[in-house]
């Protein structure tokens, strides 16, 4: 794990939550995405997978590729993915100026995570 960027997993029954901290970039992604990975082959499959980012400093186009490589891994096992991103910070920014706030599903904080829509 690097000491730049952090993941841990909370489990819970109705969602599994990550709490990313710190930046990802090339270097770093592989912790992001073996989190992911475990996330979704959990069994069973959990509702919904929040990424929590509101810790995150800094998100580069890896960061951005795995998160709608997960988005898609976790539609096809019916669950759904939520990063969460509070408005005005640098990953919600990285995700609006690469249009992919179309594509992933936001939310401002967890409270805001709807489970049944994910």
């Amino acid at each position: 794990m690097s000491i730049l960027f952090t993941v841990s997993i909370e489990q819970t029954p109705d969602r599994t939550v990550l709490h990313a901290r710190g930046e990802v970039d090339m270097g770093t992604v592989s912790t992001l995405t073996d989190a992911l990975d475990t996330a979704l082959t959990h069994d069973p499959a959990p509702p919904v997978v929040v990424v929590d980012f509101t810790e995150v400093t800094f998100l580069a186009s890896a960061g951005l590729a795995a998160l709608v490589s997960a988005n898609q891994r976790a539609r096809t096992t019916g669950s759904g993915l939520v990063v969460v991103t509070p408005k005005g910070s640098v990953t919600r920014r990285a995700i609006t100026v690469s249009s992919l706030e179309h594509v992933l599903t936001l939310a401002e904080e967890h409270a805001a995570v709807d489970v049944e829509r994910g």
